[in-house]
């Protein structure tokens, strides 16, 4: 089992924070093409974003991810479960952030864990490298968006 956990400060309030990491749909929007696998993604169930929804990633190279939010706790909790295949199934991962309201911004620990599956499990050292740097990549890019978004604005 591969593990990784990031804590990271975003200058804005939670329920902000909260919003863009469960936008799923709005991906592309706040991480553009910043990844080395992800091309785009599709909500796959009904209704509004929430526990149970269900999605798709696109992946470089002819792979998938399936997904589903399986906690749901806004503003402070949400989780996803996906598996990823490159043809064959390659690995199960849970994401999960933890958001907490500070007096000016707030605080997110990101975690994630991954297991292989089969002879994918000889590659853990490497999925551990592509995990964490897939994770670190998300996290600088919420970062990076709130940043930019309020540069955009000009001062205030």
């Amino acid at each position: 089992m591969v593990k990784v956990e990031i804590i990271f400060l975003v200058d804005k309030p939670i329920e902000h924070v909260f919003e863009l990491i469960s936008d799923i749909s709005g991906y592309r929007r706040w991480a553009p093409d910043k990844s080395k696998f992800f091309i785009r993604n599709k909500i796959t169930s009904e209704g509004p974003i929430g526990l149970g929804t269900t999605y798709i990633d696109q992946l470089r190279w002819w792979g998938k991810s399936i997904g589903k939010i399986v906690e749901y706790r806004p503003p402070s909790e949400i989780t996803f479960e996906q598996k990823t295949q490159f043809g064959l199934p390659v690995f199960q991962a849970v994401f999960k952030y933890t958001l907490k309201a500070l007096q000016n911004s707030t605080e997110v620990i990101h975690s994630a864990e991954a297991v292989p599956y089969g002879f994918f499990k000889l590659f853990e050292p490497i999925l551990l490298r592509i995990v964490r740097t897939e994770r670190e990549r998300t996290c600088r890019a919420v970062v990076e968006f709130f940043e930019q978004s309020e540069n955009a604005a000009g001062p205030q």
